[in-house]
């Protein structure tokens, strides 16, 4: 049975993609409807520059949604 190095369990919904280019190792994640994608650190494995990534944009997207609930109970 073959199991997914990337999977992350907290991070549902998004699917991650190891690669190289330019002789820079790199990993992009997609989910929810985008794409990111980061280099791979010095010293850091494929699993941390995934879990870096997606919990950078896990932190905008909350940001956006409660400035975004915010601005909707300012206006009632």
């Amino acid at each position: 049975m073959y199991r997914n190095p990337f999977y992350l369990g907290w991070n549902k919904g998004w699917s991650f993609l190891f690669f190289l280019e330019g002789g820079i190792a790199k990993i992009e994640a997609k989910g929810f409807g985008i794409s990111i994608t980061t280099k791979v650190e010095n010293g850091e494995s494929p699993l941390e520059s995934a879990d870096r990534l997606v919990s950078k944009e896990q932190r905008i997207r909350k940001s956006r949604y409660y400035s975004w609930v915010k601005s909707i109970n300012v206006k009632q």
